[in-house]
């Protein structure tokens, strides 16, 4: 590859020597990733792959993990909101027959891939060095304790949020119990069901007894087995010239030109932090979505992104041309979130006296007048960041008896 090509990827151009030496790591961790993935068949994981797809896991045992993480939709759904307890179906063609008595769930489905690497490399704005990197060949480096999850990041680590799901009404929890016993009641199913008392007894030991923390761990450590780390743009970086074609290199600079690799950054196309960007209101839901208190939610990552619309946090933009033209018009469409940028650097900082609940991010900016030409070379270089080789395993069956994936086939109803 040409220096003089990647120099492009940043304002801040670093040396030639510099690059040559960021070209030698790339391809080293490239190249080693697939070989350092964690190896298929560890117990602890297959433990998890089960408990992932078992609806057991929910109130009324019609939702799993995998209904609205699922491998045909890159672990996403599908969905602008995910239908739970009480609907039947997959994806798109999911349908509630429990009347609307529980809600839709509050936001977007993410994608699970490469979710091992979430708050990897927080790059500041400020911050030397090369916008983009490949992911890195095993996970050590990832701060797993202090990863951020959920649109609102109101949980860090895999581990925290694996069993949030288990307690929320519209997800997981329906009104089979309240929301405080919730993962006591699932422990005692899943303690009730000899299978999985002795899966458990080969991972954690004899004198387990199904603990809450060991559903998580399990949990976690199948979703970190998650990786689709060999797209197009990876090869790319990687030293690969002719992965991008010639329209989707066009695309890569026309998308650091309108900033957009100012929060799209890193290994994970993401600089993990919170933003308000005014994106309207869902109107399926009953009351408005305040994220963090004051509208902002995380930056998601843009691998796969060609594959896991719709977008935004409540998936109120349908397409990636959609999304394109959002940012084009740069300003707030919800009315709880003020025109009235924030300064750049202060999205972390709290006003003592917000005058409205929402404050458009400062980072947010319209791109001004993009040309049908450049929406179209940006979104090719946005298809150069899915990888299709991840893993796409379904259980034959789980240790409960259930439909793996709960109620997800119109055809055979409910696993009720």
């Amino acid at each position: 590859m040409k220096l003089s090509r990647l120099a492009r990827f940043s304002r801040r151009q670093p040396s030639a020597i510099a690059f040559a030496c960021f070209l030698v790591v790339a391809a080293v961790a490239f190249l080693t990733t697939a070989s350092t993935r964690p190896s298929p068949g560890d117990p602890e994981e297959e433990l998890g792959r089960l408990l992932f797809w078992d609806p057991v896991l929910s109130g009324p045992m019609d939702v799993s993990c995998a209904t609205c993480h699922h491998p045909d939709f890159a672990y996403a759904d599908g969905r602008a909101l995910s239908l739970g307890p009480g609907a039947v179906g997959l994806g798109p063609d999911r349908v509630d027959l429990a009347g609307g008595v529980i809600p839709v769930a509050q936001r977007n489905s993410p994608t699970l891939l490469n979710v091992a690497y979430n708050g990897l490399d927080r790059q500041r704005r400020r911050r030397r060095g090369p916008r983009f990197t490949p992911l890195p060949a095993d996970l050590e480096t990832v701060n797993s304790e202090r990863a951020p999850m959920f649109w609102d990041r109101r949980a860090r680590s895999l581990e925290n949020q694996a069993l949030l799901p288990l307690t929320i009404r519209e997800e997981m929890r329906g009104d089979a119990y309240p929301e405080e016993v919730a993962v006591d009641s699932v422990l005692a199913r899943l303690r009730g069901i000899p299978e999985y008392v002795n899966l458990f007894r080969e991972v954690y030991g004899e004198e387990t007894s199904i603990e809450a923390t060991q559903v998580a761990q399990a949990i976690a450590a199948f979703e970190r087995t998650l990786i689709a780390g060999n797209s197009p743009f990876d090869r790319f970086l990687a030293g690969d010239e002719d992965a991008l074609t010639t329209q989707q290199r066009r695309g890569l600079d026309e998308f650091n030109e309108a900033d957009c690799s100012d929060c799209h950054r890193g290994p994970m196309l993401s600089d993990f932090n919170m933003h308000a960007e005014g994106v309207a209101e869902n109107p399926l839901l009953a009351v408005p979505d305040a994220g963090d208190g004051r509208f902002r939610f995380r930056t998601p990552t843009l691998r796969n992104v060609a594959v896991t619309a719709p977008y935004m946090h409540n998936g109120m933009i349908g397409t990636l041309e959609e999304v394109l033209e959002f940012y084009d018009r740069g300003r707030s469409e919800n009315p709880n979130v003020s025109n009235r940028r924030r300064r750049r650097g202060d999205d972390d900082r709290r006003d003592e006296t917000p005058a409205t609940p929402g404050r458009l991010s400062g980072r947010f900016r319209g791109v001004d007048d993009m040309t049908v030409q450049q929406q179209e070379d940006i979104i090719a270089f946005l298809e150069a960041l899915t990888d299709p080789d991840f893993d796409r395993t379904i259980p034959a069956r789980v240790p409960s008896g259930l439909l793996p994936g709960g109620s997800i086939s119109t055809a055979e109803g409910t696993n009720r």
